[in-house]
């Protein structure tokens, strides 16, 4: 509620002092001065047997390092976003986000029989650094937003950048931190996957020590080629790891971008596409679900906590209706609304014991299970940037989560049920892009996390999607969607945990008016 407040707080002084300098030079940044490029990156993957991994992707960049200049939008080694820099140009503070790719692969190794895969997830922070000597000094926390673990990772970083008349050259040293959550979840080996070849293993901190170098040449005023290599130097307690056979990492890219003004000439104040007052919007989303659920019994006992999906055979995939509404008044202000339900039953016989609350359905019963969840969303935003080329806003709501549970044996005999819907405070950032006149580029992030009294838990809500403007009242779109909530109480509605995660693409239409 805290932070909540703050941010209404900055709302209110944004509005009444007319901006002020800083939201001033925000609005009239102008995105033209980025490039978008095409890059081929290669990198060394740290598991046994497991392939080097090879794709491209496309990228923004600057023809200048950020390193280099004052801008608020921050690029750099594969984090997008958001910093202040001092007048004096000597110190930057921010807060960045990036794609963690680290995982298995494609590999059907041996050595990797049985293991889990890590799945590609979003990590975001706090970052500050000092410019003030020949030698940066930058530092950098992440957590990761959609609850695959506790854990986090640091880095600190000594670089020293050169400008040249045409690019840019900038060595830097990485001291790499991740707490023993995070090398757990990227390098243990749980009891359930371990082989007498394999034993178990809990992951402990570890210390990595990286040498990297990122470069920049403009072949003219319009195309540049950029790159970046890397070698990092793994500490014991990855190298321990029975799933890990190698004690350093490579990696290199190279990448073309040509600036073609892409986004729309901007001009200052008021200068927003035109757009509905009032939009509605409904989407297929064909959803990918897992759910966890544990009910305790009365008496304190702990249940049993299993995945529905895996243990009971609940479908995992389906389509289902997503609903938005968005509100807007002012040049700067909006109020959003959406909402979204999923219902699954299934009947499947146990492979094993199970306990859930006060039912026990020994191995090889019949159970029916029957999963609820709905949830609404209700928020503010306010546009700390709103133009001809560009959306930037904050916003903060609650989510209110409406789940059940139910679990019947065969003939109905005996049932138990774990229900909850608590409201969840949310803040987070939408974000808009507008490329042309008709094709817009949109992206929400909002999370929230709570330990009070009877309730502890989490809820990540991520989004991103293309719309295109098929006449002024109406668009058509193409996205996905991330949800993943975790919310652990004693009250006994609940008296257990539960999880549920589920995510994939949307296709919708957006009406106008």
């Amino acid at each position: 509620m805290r932070l909540i407040t703050t941010l209404a707080f900055s709302f209110a002084l944004a509005e009444g002092a007319s901006a002020g300098p800083l939201l001033d030079y925000i609005r009239s940044y102008d995105l033209n001065n980025y490039a978008f490029g095409i890059a081929l990156a290669a990198e060394e993957n740290p598991y046994a047997g497991a392939e080097t991994g090879t794709y491209a992707y496309p990228y923004l960049t600057s023809f200048h390092d950020s390193a280099l200049t004052n801008d608020w939008l921050l690029v750099r080694d594969g984090d997008v976003g958001l910093r202040w820099v001092s007048e004096d140009g000597d110190w930057e503070l921010g807060a960045v986000a990036r794609l963690q790719t680290l995982g298995l692969g494609n590999s059907d190794a041996p050595e990797l029989e049985g293991i889990t895969d890590r799945e590609w997830t979003l990590e975001a922070g706090p970052m500050a650094g000092w410019r003030g000597l020949p030698v940066h000094v930058n530092v950098k926390t992440y957590a990761e937003l959609s609850d695959r673990h506790d854990g986090m990772i640091s880095q600190l970083s000594l670089s020293a950048p050169v400008e040249f008349s045409r690019g840019f050259l900038v060595p830097s040293v990485e001291y790499i931190y991740m707490d023993s959550d995070y090398v757990d979840y990227y390098y243990g080996v749980n009891e359930a996957s371990a082989t007498p070849e394999r034993p178990a293993f809990t992951g402990q901190s570890a210390a990595n020590l990286a040498v990297k170098a990122r470069w920049g040449y403009a072949l003219s005023s319009r195309w540049q080629l950029s790159g970046a290599v890397g070698y990092e130097m793994l500490d014991s307690a990855i190298e321990d790891s029975p799933i890990v056979d190698t004690d350093a990492l490579w990696s290199a890219r190279v990448g073309v971008a040509y600036n073609t003004d892409v986004f729309r000439p901007r001009d200052y104040d008021n200068s927003a596409p035109d757009e509905p007052r009032f939009t509605l919007k409904v989407g297929v989303f064909r959803d990918k679900v897992d759910t966890e659920v544990r009910r305790d019994a009365a008496n304190g006992l702990p249940g049993f906590e299993f995945d529905l999906e895996d243990a009971i055979g609940v479908t995992d995939d389906k389509t289902v209706l997503q609903v938005d509404a968005n509100l807007r008044f002012g040049n700067y202000h909006q109020l959003e609304f959406g909402y979204f339900e999923l219902g699954r039953d299934s009947s499947a016989t146990t492979t094993r014991d199970i306990s859930f609350g006060e039912l026990f359905v020994p191995e090889g019963t019949q159970l029916d299970t029957n999963v609820d969840v709905s949830t609404f969303r209700a928020g503010y935003s306010y546009s700390l940037i709103r133009d001809a080329q560009k959306e930037l806003s904050i916003m903060a709501g609650f989510h209110l989560a409406d789940f059940e549970v139910r679990l019947t044996t065969s003939g109905g005999v005996d049932t138990d049920r774990s229900k909850g819907d608590s409201p969840l405070p949310v803040v987070g950032l939408n974000a808009a892009v507008f490329l042309g006149e008709k094709t817009t580029v949109t992206g929400k992030a909002q999370i929230f996390r709570t330990d009070f009294d009877q309730y502890e838990g989490s809820l990540t809500y991520l989004t991103v999607d293309v719309r295109y403007r098929w006449a002024r009242s109406i668009s058509i779109g193409a996205g996905y969607n991330y949800y993943g909530m975790e919310l652990t109480s004693s009250q006994s509605s609940v008296n257990g945990y539960f999880r549920v995660k589920h995510h994939g693409p949307t296709a919708f239409v957006t009406i106008g008016y």
